[in-house]
């Protein structure tokens, strides 16, 4: 026998009735309104669908507004970031890609059904194991970037929706940091090595070919840069440049710059509130 979750039979009885209300501008019905969908976390998209509710355009951004506070809330209640595996590069994946979850989850728009972030991951890994591309670093690189699968999102190289690795893989585009890291994900089903490169202005990965470290290239499909002709060279480099190339960095080092650049695209895009958010998880990270 199927059984029905509380949650889901509160949303049988009343979202229906709720998302009529959606163009009700009383302030008394809008925060009464707001006052029950904080009961949802932030997300109705599966309620939604298992009832057939149908928004406009207008609707579902209407409501995706009024669910925003939830998703806030949500992910700052379930936001931790580890004392320990998170000063290395190749340290806790499992916690890492966590916290990349909750960050799809805060930047969805909380009304449009999506897989979970794991399951996309596992089925690129499949792919990757289909095609071949399995074996090692470069090969798995050359699968992912080389063969344009995914690609530069050049034209939203500032927008938050960089960091959210769902719309990265299922837009498949990105900045170089979120195309590094699915990069990595994907690398660590497959029992491969992919790391971080915080190169300044342009995040990097860190793979070895035939026993000799590269960087690679994730935003220009994979261009690989020997790391010994990058060092005989490093004259000509700024002093973060030679630090960033000197090892790699560590997993806090890179949800650090993913927060600071969230951060930076909150504020520009005028969302003040999911900045404070980002503001609180960036400063997490030094506590």
């Amino acid at each position: 026998m199927t059984r029905i979750s509380g949650r889901s039979m509160q949303a049988e009885k009343e979202l229906p009735h709720l998302v009529r209300l959606l163009d009700d501008q009383h302030p008394v019905v809008r925060q009464s309104l707001r006052d029950r969908l904080e009961g949802y976390g932030g997300d109705v998209s599966r309620e939604l669908s298992e009832l057939g509710i149908s928004l406009d355009e207008d609707a579902r951004v209407r409501l995706s507004r009024m669910l925003a506070p939830g998703r806030r809330a949500q992910v700052r209640r379930e936001w931790a970031v580890p004392a320990a595996g998170f000063e290395v590069a190749d340290g806790d994946w499992e916690k890492f890609e966590f916290l990349m979850r909750l960050l799809s989850e805060l930047l969805h728009d909380g009304t449009t059904v999506r897989p979970a972030l794991p399951d996309c991951l596992d089925r690129l890994s499949d792919e990757a194991v289909l095609q071949g591309a399995h074996h090692d670093e470069a090969e798995l690189c050359r699968f992912l970037f080389g063969s344009g699968r995914f690609r530069a999102n050049d034209r939203g190289f500032y927008r938050a929706e960089n960091a959210d690795l769902l719309w990265v893989l299922q837009h498949r585009q990105g900045n170089p940091i979120g195309l590094t890291v699915v990069a990595m994900l994907v690398a660590q089903r497959l029992g491969l090595r992919i790391l971080g490169c915080n190169f300044p202005a342009h995040f990097l990965g860190w793979i070895t070919v035939d026993g000799n470290d590269h960087l690679i290239d994730c935003y220009h499909r994979g261009r690989l840069i020997a790391m010994d002709e990058l060092r005989e060279n490093s004259s000509v480099l700024t002093p973060d440049a030679q630090n960033a190339i000197s090892q790699p960095c560590s997993l806090r080092a890179i949800l650090r710059r993913i927060l600071a650049n969230l951060h930076l695209a909150f504020a520009r895009s005028n969302h003040p509130e999911d900045a404070e958010v980002a503001g609180e998880l960036l400063a997490s990270l030094d506590d």
